[in-house]
């Protein structure tokens, strides 16, 4: 558990870790059964990995490709957790770019799919059908998150990702 300035954010902290885990390994989580399908997740450009052992210490390490990277997997295994990262998830031909925060928990600086409407009026019911769509994909990934994190086979999955 991390302990932020807005209070405790492991969920959010958890969750994030999820998402690296995910991106690292087969980079899809399956969304079928409520209707959106697979999703491919990859933490890109930034991740930013605050220590639990309350020394304050927190870095940020900006790569292109942040899941190729061994020394996020070791400063994890050290005890730093994602305090923030930058997502990208796709779902079929489209994509968002967004940030994530642990404490609090929330989603800022989103990039949504370029929807090549010419029709004012269309391109932003487009966008906010876009907007919507992500929230229903987040929303819906973090439900996943809940029902794995506490299955002793994604834990010992976990452990065997870290090589502890």
């Amino acid at each position: 558990m991390t302990k932020e300035k807005h209070g405790i954010g492991y969920l959010g902290t958890e969750f994030l870790l999820w998402l690296y885990y995910k991106s690292c390994t087969d980079n899809t989580v399956s969304l079928n059964n409520l209707g959106i399908g697979e999703i491919t997740i990859s933490v890109e450009e930034t991740i930013t990995l605050s220590s639990i052992t309350g020394d304050d210490y927190s870095e940020t390490i900006k790569a292109m490709s942040i899941s190729d990277l061994v020394s996020v997997r070791n400063s994890i295994k050290i005890g730093r957790l994602p305090a923030e990262a930058k997502i990208r998830i796709s779902s079929g031909e489209l994509q968002w770019l967004f940030q994530i925060k642990a404490a609090p928990f929330k989603v800022t600086a989103v990039k949504l799919p370029i929807t090549g409407e010419k029709d004012e009026d269309t391109m932003i019911s487009a966008r906010l059908l876009s907007m919507t769509r992500l929230e229903l994909i987040v929303k819906a990934l973090f439900n996943t998150f809940l029902l794995e994190r506490d299955t002793q086979e994604f834990i010992n999955e976990f452990k065997e990702f870290l090589g502890v």
